[in-house]
């Protein structure tokens, strides 16, 4: 009875934390948890597709759009690169345009970062706005990301660079994606041992 007391709670924090993201538009998938202490702010559009995880500390500071299944750890920043002005001659960096302002809007208001469908980005990386990063891949804890990653890609490193591969073969993807298509998958707030993991069949 307490497990399913503090799984239901676990709902209700998510979609509270949720509820004080900012954005003009937002678009939240299902099967969403969001960790304790999250920044969810963009000039113009959040979107979290299903069955996505945020960890603690999470902070998005730019447009996104996240697929599903993705996994972001703890302390992941996606932030805007060109959110302040620093090149006005005379004025301060303090004081520069800001990518948020509505009286005098950015050209650099519509940046995000779109992370596709089943991306795991680790612990404390940091991902500029500008970037895509495609379908499977996955950031090593630490990275900073600042060009588009290619599928089912492993990067790491400052800025990131390709280090591995998350599949041996062109066959194993789309193995994966057969069987992923056609599974079933869904998390609980009792934790791991209470999911739902069916893959499909070829």
């Amino acid at each position: 009875m307490l497990e399913l007391l503090i799984a239901g709670m676990r709902r209700l924090a998510t979609k509270f934390r949720l509820s004080r993201s900012r954005a003009t538009t937002r678009r939240f998938g299902r099967d969403l948890h969001v960790g304790s202490r999250p920044r969810l702010w963009a000039p113009e559009r959040l979107e979290i597709g299903d069955h996505c995880y945020l960890g603690h500390d999470v902070c998005i500071e730019t447009n996104c759009r996240i697929g599903r299944f993705v996994l972001i750890a703890n302390r992941v920043a996606l932030v805007g690169r060109r959110d302040h002005e620093f090149r006005q001659v005379g004025v301060p960096v303090r004081f520069g345009h800001w990518v948020g302002s509505k009286r005098t809007p950015s050209p650099h208001r519509h940046d995000e970062v779109a992370i596709e469908d089943d991306v795991w980005v680790g612990f404390g990386a940091v991902v500029l706005s500008g970037v895509r990063i495609g379908r499977g891949a996955i950031v090593a804890a630490g990275s900073v990301v600042k060009d588009d990653v290619a599928a089912y890609a492993i990067v790491g490193g400052n800025p990131a660079v390709p280090i591995g591969q998350r599949f041996a073969s062109a066959t194993e993807i789309q193995l994966h994606e057969t069987r992923m298509a056609s599974g079933t998958f869904a998390s609980s707030e009792r934790g791991f041992d209470h999911w739902t993991v069916r893959p499909g069949q070829e």
